[in-house]
């Protein structure tokens, strides 16, 4: 794993908390950020296929500060990072791998979740997320595969999908994501270039 991608006070928050997390799995950027090493991450997303009572969770993590909590949901802080509980009913496809006693979703799984993001409001990290995927461990293809065996017996429209891949406005104002790999090729313009230039073959990975 790629423990550079993280701050001191992010991995001390997770040594802490790895005892009490055996029913959720780490996810999200910073999951795939640990795995790929391409930018930094700040906050945790960890999921669960339980339904959890935030309450008694609460009563266990023992946050510096609560920001949301509900049956099945809670956002809080510990240690100035960021923490999200999910429940979370979607199967994984791989086998966790695991990072200090916690388990991480496979970077795979991650990359058909980032689909279901840029689908619904992508941000400027979620397009970095799945080019750096694409670019540094598979092909357009075989990702496009992967979101299709996830989420395939969804509902979700794979024709909204596709367009979305090429709808920046969202993602225009947000900050760069702080990159630990560099050159042209990772600048936010090419990042979209990319996407309007290979957008056929997202199609034909999507719809056929």
């Amino acid at each position: 794993m790629f423990e550079e991608v993280l701050s001191e006070e992010a991995i001390a928050a997770a040594e802490e908390l790895s005892p009490l997390l055996a029913d959720f799995y780490l996810a999200g950027g910073t999951g795939l950020a640990l795995q790929l090493g391409h930018r930094k991450s700040v906050d945790f997303d960890f999921f669960s296929r339980e339904l959890f009572q935030s309450d008694i969770l609460l009563q266990k993590i023992r946050p510096d500060k609560i920001l949301f909590a509900r049956e099945g949901t809670l956002h809080c802080e510990k240690r100035g990072v960021k923490l999200s509980f999910l429940f979370y009913e979607t199967a994984l496809i791989y086998s966790p791998a695991v990072w200090r006693k916690i388990k991480v979703a496979d970077w795979r799984d991650i990359i058909a979740e980032k689909f279901k993001a840029i689908s619904q409001r992508g941000s400027k990290k979620d397009f970095y997320d799945l080019y750096a995927a694409v670019i540094l461990k598979m092909g357009i293809e075989e990702a496009c595969l992967i979101f299709k065996k996830r989420f395939g017996s969804s509902d979700m429209n794979l024709y909204h999908v596709l367009k979305s891949l090429t709808f920046f406005d969202d993602a225009e104002g947000e900050p760069m994501p702080h990159l630990l790999m560099g050159g042209e090729k990772w600048e936010w313009k090419n990042i979209k270039i990319f996407f309007e230039e290979n957008i056929y073959r997202f199609e034909k990975g999507l719809i056929g």
